[in-house]
């Protein structure tokens, strides 16, 4: 089954924080996190002539990559780009805590099962964003 937030090409920023009906890069940067398992930085990138991109920072346990992403692009390309990213980097302790569940194979996972990683990540996001509006 597809849904058509992840699955459709987003022109730019906006256009891809409209698939998601999220506010800001930071709530995507969110997304990505809870996705991985693990800390990512998402921010806009411009070149010479100003294009915009997204960058998108995965830290690992001896450094971090930064890969730009042009656009177009759709959130399901990205997460697959991202997860080759992840993948390099290998597993990353969190503050020398072990986790009781291993983080997700983005790179195994079929089309379908990628959709529903992405749908349960959001569901995550907007229980997140609940909770932080009620402090």
């Amino acid at each position: 089954m597809t849904d058509s937030r992840f699955t459709n090409v987003a022109d730019g920023i906006d256009d891809l924080l409209n698939l998601l009906e999220v506010d800001a890069l930071d709530d995507f940067e969110t997304l990505l996190m809870f996705l991985f398992d693990r800390p990512v930085g998402v921010d806009e990138a411009w070149d010479d002539e100003g294009v915009v991109s997204l960058e998108v920072i995965v830290p690992g346990n001896d450094g971090s990559i930064g890969s730009v992403y042009d656009f177009p692009l759709s959130v399901m390309t990205l997460a697959r780009s991202c997860a080759e990213t992840v993948a390099d980097l290998g597993p990353v302790s969190h503050d020398g805590a072990s986790t009781s569940a291993e983080p997700q194979d983005v790179l195994a996972m079929t089309d379908e099962e990628l959709i529903s990683a992405l749908r349960q990540a959001l569901g995550k996001l907007r229980i997140f964003s609940l909770m932080d509006a009620l402090e």
